[in-house]
């Protein structure tokens, strides 16, 4: 194994009670020590990682200065690297590209499963399993609001739609506008949100607004509704949401958008809530519980089905394991590792 390797389940050692040293098998390296956010933490100079003790996660660490960071981010993406580079890494219109480089990273993973299938011309299937409608044309892909094309080696762009969406709902707002994680566009038809998660669950919004600020994005509910509201769409597309609790701040925003922008683009629209099955089962809070009952409290019984709760794991069975010329996808996915531990449920 060489410095700048990915890690994944064929290189980590099993778990045992106390993280002590490198997670790597075999690996008798002396630890140093890193820089974090945190303060210092433990460094093995061998494999260039900064290990989380307490989270029994790890993070790409190649060096203090910024080539290095870039260089430790990239360790991470497996799939068109050399876009990545080019046109996502350190991009501003992309929020928290830093976190690239940490072994939990969703960016990493949805960027490693969407372009990979993105690059063979299979988001049509993809499509087709989100919204059941005929889906014959392969889909624009924007990730992050970003124009992913890989045969175009100019600079990407923003989805129109959603700078106009950000115009309306997030005026007066810094940073972090809502960015939707995938965009799936086929023009004249249809438009897909997708909302990804990996080991985090659904934001869940405060029920005191004494936190929101003006110049951020609300973190209550009442904040939410009123930058938010279901008058600013087309009537009868968006109910007013009951007084019950949880309410899925981000999930709601991103159904807010994916209806604003279809309906500039006289289109279709769909939500998808893509998670890890493992991870949600591992967890009894409420923001890994499943929305669908929420989403379809807000939305007129006949586009409940515009709404769906999927999984990375029912992507890689239906879309990807099966898939000759995705052997290469089908490995990063079954060898994912989140916390030392194996991520997915395949």
């Amino acid at each position: 194994m060489t410095t700048d390797t990915y890690i994944d389940m064929r290189n980590l050692a099993l778990p045992t009670n106390e993280l002590t040293g490198c997670p790597v098998v075999g690996c008798v390296t002396p630890l140093e020590k890193a820089d974090s956010q945190w303060g210092e933490m433990p460094y093995c100079p061998e494999h260039r990682i900064r290990i989380h003790a307490g989270t029994r996660t790890f993070v790409y660490y190649n060096g203090r200065d910024a080539t290095s960071k870039r260089d430790a981010a990239l360790r991470n993406i497996l799939f068109e690297r050399d876009y990545f580079k080019e046109h996502i890494l350190g991009n501003a219109a992309k929020a928290e590209t830093h976190r690239i480089c940490h072994e939990t990273s969703e960016d990493a993973l949805t960027w490693n499963v969407f372009s990979r299938l993105a690059s063979e011309g299979l988001l049509t299937k993809l499509l087709s399993t989100f919204i059941d409608l005929d889906v014959k044309e392969e889909p624009e892909l924007y990730l992050w609001g970003l124009k992913v094309d890989l045969k175009d080696s100019s600079a990407p762009s923003l989805f129109p739609p959603l700078k106009c969406a950000r115009s309306v709902f997030e005026k007066g707002i810094a940073k972090f506008l809502t960015e939707p994680d995938i965009i799936l566009y086929v023009p004249e038809q249809l438009l897909v949100v997708v909302e990804a998660k990996f080991t985090s669950g659904n934001t869940i919004a405060l029920t005191n607004s004494s936190h929101d600020a003006p110049n951020e994005k609300p973190k209550s509910r009442e904040g939410i509704l009123e930058r938010y509201p279901p008058s600013a769409l087309p009537s009868n597309t968006l109910l007013a949401p009951s007084s019950s609790e949880p309410f899925y701040s981000q999930l709601y925003r991103n159904l807010v958008f994916a209806i604003y922008m279809a309906n500039k683009l006289n289109v279709e629209w769909g939500l998808v809530n893509l998670v890890s099955e493992r991870q949600f089962q591992q967890q009894r809070k409420v923001e890994f519980q499943d929305p669908t009952q929420f989403i379809r409290a807000l939305l007129p019984e006949k586009s409940h089905n515009r709404f769906l709760f999927y999984s990375w794991e029912r992507l890689y069975a239906d879309h990807v394991a099966k898939a000759p010329k995705l052997k290469d996808l089908a490995e990063y996915m079954y060898y994912k590792s989140a916390n030392g531990l194996k991520a997915l449920a395949v």
